[in-house]
């Protein structure tokens, strides 16, 4: 394809830069990224049982092989999907503004910002459907006679049962977090020790997981021209799940998102030398942006390309309480 679109490092820099609040956004924290040099391909997935199958190991005799480990996990693919967006900056538009790539930055920030939000959408999806085991809690966390850590630990010991391992993360939306900051059970246990309101280091304390991680962002719900309505994107929820820092796609963890570290632009220069673009940098945080002239419309116009797959990899590592606020 002919085309004048070229790899911007300036704004493609720039987005790599951009965000609306990182810790508003839980979808890395849920899938944590892996970098993949392969559109698609094979990745292991862990069913209840591959953790805990440990073979065992008997004296070997002098000349005899030794024993070997076996991998028997069940496979699945992963095909990373451009999840690209673009935007023009008009001439008219430009000219309302003091220095000249002030109109292309808000442009670039509208689309990272839409590629955030969308991500955190589909994740959340993905977390909340069937794949994933849940359960009501009997007395939701507003009530002061409930309790937060016995519910939390009955999903961590679930956790553990499953795949043989504990969960290490929580997380929870705004309101949710509002509402722990004031439990009766809560502040009496931190009130000699740590007084305040308490914040997610101590909440994890409390639950005894590594992080408690809060969902912060809304989305809007109602359909184009009618009335704005908000809600959060993670709803009236608790994921208690196991996420794994490492990238060796043995270690089991709830899932993960590939990401595409290695795409081919689909442009050709104008002198058909080849490729706008060798070599990317895709990824959650990361992505390329294009930019050519749109002259019909008189503008310039703004290309992200964003290659991820979010998949599950041990649907058993994560539990889902429901109902946390009444």
């Amino acid at each position: 394809m002919i085309t004048t679109a070229t790899l911007n490092p300036i704004l493609t820099d720039f987005a790599q830069q951009f965000m609306r609040d990182r810790k508003g956004f839980v979808a890395d924290s849920i899938l944590p990224p892996f970098p993949a040099p392969l559109q698609s391909a094979l990745y292991y997935k862990f069913a209840a049982g591959d953790v805990a199958n440990v073979p065992l190991l008997t004296p070997r005799a002098p000349g005899s092989p030794y024993q070997r480990l076996q991998t028997k996990l069940s496979s699945d693919s992963y095909a990373c999907e451009n999840y690209g967006l673009e935007a023009p900056a008009p001439d008219e538009e430009r000219k309302k503004y003091g220095a000249y790539f002030d109109l292309d930055k808000l442009k670039v920030n509208r689309i990272i910002d839409t590629i955030r939000v969308n991500r955190e959408v589909r994740v959340t999806n993905l977390v909340t459907g069937a794949g994933v085991s849940s359960a009501a809690i009997s007395i939701p966390w507003n009530d002061p006679t409930s309790n937060p850590k016995g519910d939390v630990d009955a999903a961590k010991e679930n956790i553990r049962r499953q795949i043989g391992l504990r969960a290490n993360k929580l997380v929870i939306s705004e309101p949710t977090f509002l509402v722990l900051q004031y439990h009766p059970k809560l502040v009496d246990l931190f009130k000699f020790t740590t007084p305040g309101l308490l914040n997610e280091e101590k909440l994890a304390s409390y639950f005894g997981l590594d992080e408690v991680e809060i969902a912060r962002n809304i989305q809007a719900t109602n359909d184009e021209g009618q009335a704005f309505t908000p809600a959060d994107i993670w709803g009236n929820m608790a994921l208690i799940f196991l996420a794994s820092e490492t990238n060796d796609l043995e270690v089991p963890c709830l899932g993960r998102t590939f990401h595409w570290t290695a795409f081919t632009s689909e442009v050709t220069a104008q002198d058909s030398s080849g490729p706008a673009m060798t070599a990317g940098g895709a990824g959650p945080e990361l992505m390329q942006i294009f930019t050519y002239r749109d002259e019909p419309i008189k503008a310039d116009v703004h290309r992200a390309d964003h290659y991820l797959a979010e998949k599950l990899v041990a649907p058993l590592a994560g539990y889902l309480l429901t109902g946390c606020l009444q």
